[in-house]
């Protein structure tokens, strides 16, 4: 029979080799709480009243650029809506058209803190702990890339033809391109597309992108492809090629950023 103590050590192991097979299965996703990001911005800024902190929070958790000069609805799944509350989107949406919009463009601060004061007021409760997926940089899509070439022996000569011909012409650039989701977080051979996190680097947020994500893989993964084959045909086909988001996963241009010593920005 097993002691007391034997017993909560093999629930400790048990729950630590889960913990760690969790994590393992991020591979290089960058996972943060909301209090996370808070927790960054305290450390960088001199206090939290500091006129560009929401900008700070958009910037940790890349729901913002100066650019564009709004908030991504990307930022709206770290609030959860009421369920009965059928407005929140059309309001949150009124309030940043109404006390965003009108500002200069180069008030990158006041719009920021505007934009988020929208959403705290009117998408829904803020969801402060859970870790959410964070859209991945082009310095990390580059870094993820270097990563795979060194894992699968890819010569620079090889990633030079990849560039000039295309991923899609030659297997090591289909099994380049599958490693470099898998790595990032972004797909899996089991799952296919983690399509809420490809909504969240794609600013893909209406249901009929999640319908055609799903509708396009399952049509691929049909025609019995190998598996670099269906991870970069799901790349091509599903995410760049969709109709409802803006994806920014330009996978050549890192690319020919990682030979010319250039990041995209």
């Amino acid at each position: 029979m097993m002691s007391s103590g034997a017993f909560i050590l093999s629930v400790v192991l048990s729950v630590s080799i889960s913990v760690l097979q969790t994590s393992s299965l991020q591979h290089s996703a960058t996972l943060k709480s909301f209090n996370e990001i808070l927790s960054e911005c305290s450390r960088y800024l001199p206090s939290n009243d500091e006129p560009c902190y929401d900008r700070c929070l958009g910037l940790v958790g890349r729901f913002w650029n100066d650019t564009i000069a709004r908030p991504s609805v990307s930022v709206g799944r770290f609030y959860r809506p009421d369920p009965c509350d059928q407005n929140y989107v059309n309001r949150t949406q009124q309030c940043i058209c109404d006390s965003v919009l009108p500002l200069p463009r180069k008030d990158v601060c006041l719009r920021a803190s505007r934009g988020l004061q929208c959403y705290r007021n009117q998408y829904g409760r803020l969801i402060a702990d859970e870790p959410l997926f964070v859209s991945v940089t082009p310095l990390q899509s580059s870094q993820i890339f270097q990563d795979c070439a060194q894992m699968l022996q890819i010569p620079r000569a090889k990633l030079e033809e990849i560039v000039q011909q295309g991923y899609s012409k030659s297997p090591e650039g289909s099994c380049l391109v599958r490693c470099y989701l898998v790595r990032a977080g972004l797909y899996s051979d089991s799952q296919g597309p983690d399509i809420a996190r490809f909504a969240v680097q794609c600013e893909g947020y209406e249901d009929a992108y999640e319908a055609s994500v799903a509708r396009c893989y399952q049509k691929l993964k049909s025609e019995q492809l190998d598996k670099c084959t269906l991870a970069a045909r799901t790349y091509d086909e599903c995410i760049q090629a969709n109709e409802y988001s803006n994806s920014n996963l330009e996978i050549l241009g890192v690319l020919l950023g990682i030979i010319t010593g250039l990041i995209p920005a």
